[in-house]
Order: structure tokens, then sequence, then C-alpha cells
């Protein structure tokens, strides 16, 4: 049998982590829900912007938009953006996406890497690969200003034809409980995206894009990747929270159990203690008495 004050050492340490855990349980739920409302507030506006881009594509002739946007090109380099987080503590949510990333990665002869999140840039260090470039402190906070960055930076590497195709691979938000790794090609944007799209336009109801829909649709293609950003950077968000939170309760229910166990023990320890000193002061007695 355990030594009582050793137990109680135990309990007392497994306690303290089991409100360390409770905490970041709470704390990541909070966090879980705001990413959430962003996700919500950012749809309507990505609705709208791809229904104009529908209607400009729908409208116009494959061979009339002479976009570089829309044009797949074959044998160039391939962008991959990956999105971890800066912390730990989440599972398996960081090594799921790295995994992906690498995988993709190997169906194309020419890659540049870009990492977001500090826990991707050191799994990918692990297997010997240096990104191109990298972003950190992110992940807890991805605001439109980040997204507008990050936005900015892709649509100038495609333009200036560095990369012939953007991929982000992140974690989609799904419940809860259910988040998976999603490698989403961003650039070119090809006509089958926008097929999803509720296009219902009416007989009567023309769109007029002045000075021309291939000028209004290259300035839009910029405002749809940093609003296409900025939805993967919540998304991410809200999965890695959402991870956090079931790895912390997770935690604290087991810790929760040791808890009961210990407390078993130090009972049964008590217990004993107690019988023996019975059983010494029994005999005792039992020994003067026959004196």
């Amino acid at each position: 049998m355990e030594n009582i004050s050793e137990l109680k050492q135990r309990l007392n340490a497994v306690t303290q982590t089991r409100q360390i855990t409770n905490a970041m349980y709470l704390l990541a739920t909070s966090r879980m829900k705001h990413s959430m409302q962003n996700i919500d507030y950012n749809l309507s506006y990505m609705r709208k912007l791809r229904f104009a881009i529908r209607d400009i594509v729908s409208k116009t002739k494959h061979n009339a938009l002479s976009d570089p946007f829309i044009e797949l090109t074959e044998g160039g380099k391939a962008l991959f953006f990956v999105i971890t987080s800066d912390k730990g503590l989440c599972g398996g949510y960081n090594t799921a996406v790295v995994n992906m990333a690498m995988q993709k990665m190997e169906e194309y002869p020419e890659t540049v890497l870009y990492s977001l999140g500090l826990k991707g840039t050191e799994l990918f260090a692990a297997q010997g690969m240096t990104p191109d470039d990298n972003w950190y402190g992110a992940s807890q906070k991805p605001s439109l200003h980040l997204a507008r960055q990050i936005g900015g930076q892709i649509v100038d590497l495609y333009d200036d034809c560095t990369v012939s195709e953007v991929y982000i691979v992140y974690t989609e938000y799904v419940t809860s409980t259910l988040q998976r790794p999603v490698c989403k090609r961003i650039l070119p944007l090809l006509r089958r995206d926008f097929d999803d799209v509720d296009y219902h336009p009416q007989n009567d109801t023309r769109l007029i894009y002045e000075p021309d829909p291939e000028q209004v649709y290259n300035e839009m293609v910029p405002q749809y990747i940093t609003g296409l950003v900025y939805d993967i950077l919540m998304q991410s968000a809200a999965s890695e929270n959402a991870a956090r939170m079931n790895a912390m309760q997770s935690a604290t229910r087991n810790a929760d159990e040791m808890i009961a166990k210990l407390q078993e023990k130090i009972h049964a320890a008590r217990q004993l203690a107690i019988t023996n000193e019975i059983t010494e002061i029994a005999a005792a007695t039992s020994a003067e008495g026959a004196v």
C-alpha cells in the first residue's frame, strides 16, 4: 500500500493540472465561437462576390475572357500555403495538415512552400524541409489585414508567373467534434469552381460592367482571393480551437478519473492504517491481560 502523504501529493498535482486543462477548455470554446461568428459574417460577402464572378464567367465565351486568373498553365511551380497553429495541445491537428501537404506536394516536380504557424514550420523542419517563407503569431488572432497581406502576395506571385498554381492546405471546420484537413486550389479560378453558386438570373435582368467585364473581373479577383483567405483563416482558427477544446476536455476527463482513483487509494490506505492501529491496540491489550 502506498504512503498516504505521497498519494495526497499526487492528488494535489492532478487537481492542479485538472484546473489548467479545464480553463484551457473554456478558453478554446470561447475562441471557437468567436471564429464561427466571423465565418458567418464573411459568408454573405463571399456569396455576392461569387455570384458576380459567376455572372461574368457564364456570360462570356471560353475564348473571349483571356484572363490569366482563369487560365490553367501546365508545367509551372505550385505554391503550397500550409496553415497550422503556433501552439500545441490540440491533438493531431497540425500533423494531419502537414501530412496532407507533403502528400500533395509529391505530385508536383517543383513547389514553393509557405508556412503560417510555428508548429507546421517545426514539423516540416523535422522532415528536412525549409519553408520559403513563414508567418508566426497569426493563428491565434487572424485578421482581415493579414488576409489582405497574404492574398496580395499570392496574387503577385501568380501574376508575375512565379507560380502557375496556388493551393492552401488547412483544416476545414465541420462540427465541434469533426475537423478535416483540406487542400484547396485558389488560383487559377476555373469555370467549374463556380458551378455550386446559386445562379438563377432573371430574363429581364442584365448587369452592365464598366469599362468591360474583363477589367472588372481583374479587379474582383484580388478581392475574392482576400475574402477566400480570410474565410480559410477563420476556418483554421475555429478548427484549431475545436481540436484544442476536445483535447482539453479529454484531458480534464482523464484527470477526473485519476482523482477518483487516487481518492479511493487514500481512503483504502487510511482504513488500512486505522485497522492496523486497532489490531496493534487489541494485541497489546491481550498481551497485558495474559501477563
